[in-house]
């Protein structure tokens, strides 16, 4: 395998010896970093939670506004210091008044706790407790203790407590200081951890060089995100919930403090065993130790009517919130979690036991990977489903959220291949328990590629909302393993187009694709390229070769141009007369151009791409391509660029018999009166052409068969059927499921759109 003209020297390969001594040096290098700098750990951690926990917010700003994502970051950064600062501001001045109350108060408050004390133990001393003819004089059981110099020890224990206020005031103003400090430092970390994070997930995915290692590398990183995603954001929204019930149902029975008292049990939420019971412990201790109670209970009996309350809350919580809001997302045992919280506590304080659990399931996620490599099996075991013990979460105890953690089952995420019980799980938390959403167009979020040879036209003349940095390729509607695209509207909305597969079925790609649904695949990839310099030239396998060498698919494709630039030119197929061992030879020495038939293009043409085509775009040109749903590029020459090429594949997959192609010759339609061509057919998909007048229409009917792809390339018009009106503007995209039904597209300006579908079979009545 041979670089570009001006392409590196094959670099020897490193042996193992060297391998494990360069990978064990980085782990003590890196040892030695964390060891050595410990004390700034725990503020990144806060940082790059707090970065992930906003990053719904920028993108959904970003997405909405729109705004570059740095603007998105700036504006909900700048809105979190100010009404996070106000905040704190206040909590600060109302903590330090009443901490100086507190102070002033400490003195009458001793004599009044030990009253408490001495009152407790002389009312049980004087008890009696009767057994029929037997009775118990409870006071024995401390006949010969001293109770006046316990309660001496008291008083005397709470003076010195109350004498050191003063230093504890210091303290507390020292610690200020020093939050401020690292909250600072949290925040201005958060902002560029922010900015860059649609970066971080495309870099890991980058250092795996080889596709199936680049795969693995996506679905660890998919399945991470869904633990973490589970973890973090469910706690958030469990934490704001029960720390207003808990907060409203005290105030209601009169409990002082209600209002931190229900603060405390929200935060409480994040750390696992133990948080709910310290959060009931503190309010039974409140209800207890407060001067009396409007109901009129003794401080026992209504410390128990209290308990009872926090349980109650507790159980509404593990059988109705955390199914819905947390899920299954961790798959450890009960003796992991717990073991886990003491070591994170050990290691880094608060924080260590609060993420102790993520972690753990995290660390589990890639020791099950690496375990499974060692033994030679398939990386991800399949995802088992199993049953549900008799008196599972709805019958758990105060503390079954924790049982739901530890007994759930791994997320995986965006997985193609998942049992029937994980779907019906997630229909119940899409609709509302309805098994069945009801069907409607589908509007995606698109998954961005920043491939060397990409740029930022698609932002510049189409007004996409764009990442920072060079984009390549826009992946409008895909459900592939190295990118998903995301769902925006409807019942639907945040979840990617594989995990809508498994909702619909048969319903959303119709009757036509019952291969692909049994393979967990959804047909077809929809893409924008936006080219700026020279793609490489590439080839891509039929569905044989594919399968057999790549595990998935072969690639036909097709382009739409959007936009050349003059003198726009692409590669397409081969001058005459070229073999393989010619061509062969000619990469050897460097004189691949040489053989390649080049194409000029203008907006409007049509570029079909089978199997074995050999092909590159050229700079000044954007295209829309639609293809099999399949990421299998075998690159033959890449203009000096330093990436792996591909020949030998290549050179197997080759179709010489494509010489001097030409652009795709249209084919006029029945339109009823407007413009309508076929642009497109092969046996995965059948591309037509439409122009619309203003006010012109097309009536169409999703009937089972096939799922339908709209795209308007130019002007705009509203898409309408029973679930009402969308409106779509250039360029944009949108899924008709195929058991939709009836539907309307209507031009309300010039309308340039496309109509994608699976086409019929041979052997179809």
């Amino acid at each position: 395998m041979s670089g570009g003209a001006d392409g590196p020297v094959d670099s020897p390969p490193w042996s193992a010896s060297t391998k494990t001594i360069i990978v064990s040096a980085a782990l003590v290098l890196a040892g030695l970093v964390v060891w050595r700098f410990q004390f700034i750990i725990t503020p990144l951690v806060i940082a790059a939670v707090l970065a992930y926990l906003l990053n719904p917010l920028v993108s959904w700003l970003e997405r909405t506004a729109p705004l570059r994502r740095i603007y998105a970051v700036l504006v909900v950064y700048v809105g979190l210091l100010v009404i996070g600062g106000g905040a704190v501001t206040a909590l600060g001045f109302a903590a330090a008044s009443q901490a100086s109350r507190l102070a002033a108060m400490t003195p009458d408050l001793i004599p009044n706790v030990v009253s408490f004390v001495e009152e407790t133990v002389r009312s049980w001393s004087e008890a009696v407790i009767a057994f029929g003819p037997y009775e118990f004089h409870v006071g024995s059981l401390w006949a010969d203790v001293d109770v006046s110099l316990i309660t001496s020890q008291l008083r005397t224990g709470l003076q010195q407590l109350a004498g050191r206020s003063g230093s504890l005031i210091a303290d507390l103003a020292k610690g200020t200081v020093n939050t401020f400090a690292n909250g600072l430092l949290i925040f201005f970390v958060s902002l560029y951890i922010s900015k860059d994070a649609p970066l971080l997930g495309r870099a890991i995915g980058d250092l795996a060089q080889q596709p199936g290692y680049r795969e693995d590398a996506d679905r660890l990183m998919n399945d991470t995100l869904a633990i973490w995603n589970a973890y973090l954001r469910g706690q958030v929204v469990l934490a704001l919930t029960i720390g207003a019930v808990v907060s409203a149902s005290l105030g209601v029975l009169g409990v002082n403090n209600a209002l931190a008292l229900g603060l405390l049990s929200g935060l409480l939420e994040f750390l696992p065993t133990l948080g709910p019971i310290i959060g009931a412990v503190a309010a039974t201790a409140v209800a207890i130790l407060q001067p009396g109670n409007y109901l009129g209970l003794s401080p026992w009996v209504y410390g128990l009517l209290i308990l009872g309350v926090m349980t109650a809350i507790q159980q509404i919580e593990n059988s109705v919130l955390v199914p819905r809001i947390v899920g299954d997302a961790l798959d450890l045992h009960p003796i992991a979690v717990i073991v886990g919280v003491m070591m994170g506590a050990s290691l880094a304080g608060l924080l260590g036991a609060v993420l102790a659990a993520p972690v753990l399931a995290t660390i589990k996620l890639l020791g099950v990977y690496i375990w499974r490599k060692i033994l030679d099996l398939p990386p991800f075991p399949p995802d088992a489903s199993e049953d549900e013990p008799e008196g599972g979460a709805s019958t758990a105890g105060m503390w079954g959220r924790v049982r739901r953690w530890v007994e759930g089952r791994r997320a995986v995420g965006m997985r193609q291949t998942r049992h029937q019980a994980k779907v019906t799980e997630m229909t119940d938390v899409l609709a509302g328990n309805d098994p069945t959403p009801t069907l409607y167009p589908l509007l995606f979020d698109p998954v961005f590629k920043d491939y060397p040879w990409g740029g930022r036209n698609l932002a510049e003349r189409f007004g996409r909302a764009l990442p920072d940095g060079i984009v390549a390729e826009s992946w409008e509607i895909a459900a592939h393993p190295n990118g998903s695209s995301t769902v925006r509207n409807g019942a639907l909305a945040g979840r990617t187009l594989p995990q809508a597969l498994e909702v619909w079925g048969e319903a959303l790609v119709g009757k036509r694709n019952a291969r692909s649904l049994q393979a967990g695949k959804f047909p077809l990839l929809v893409k924008l390229l936006d080219a700026n310099a020279w793609l490489s030239v590439q080839v891509h396998p039929d569905d044989a070769y594919g399968l057999a060498n790549e595990g998935e698919y072969g690639k036909t494709e097709m382009w739409i141009v959007l936009h050349a630039e003059p003198g726009a030119e692409l590669i397409y197929g081969f001058r005459p007369g070229v073999t393989r061992d010619a061509f062969a030879a000619a990469i050897a020495e460097e004189r691949t151009a040489d053989f390649l038939h080049r194409l000029p293009v203008k907006k409007g043409d049509v570029i079909f791409v089978p199997a074995g085509t050999v092909h590159a775009l050229g700079p000044g040109v954007i295209v829309a391509e639609i293809q099999q749903n399949s990421d299998t590029t075998y690159r033959i020459y890449d203009w000096g660029r330093p990436r792996p090429l591909h020949i030998d594949k290549a050179l197997d997959v080759l179709n010489f018999d494509q010489v001097e192609p030409g652009a795709y010759e249209p084919t006029q339609l029945d339109g009823d009166g407007q413009r309508r061509e076929l642009i497109g057919e092969c046996a995965y998909f059948r591309t037509e052409r439409f122009e619309l007048a203003p006010g012109a229409s097309y009536a169409g009917e999703c009937d089972g068969v096939t799922f339908e792809i709209w795209g308007v390339l130019e002007g705009n018009a509203s898409l309408e059927g029973e679930w009402g009106t969308i409106q779509l503007d250039a360029v944009a995209w949108v899924l008709l499921p195929a058991e939709l039904g009836a539907y309307t597209v209507k031009a309300i300006a010039p309308l340039t759109a496309l109509r994608v579908f699976t086409p019929a079979t041979e052997d179809e009545d």
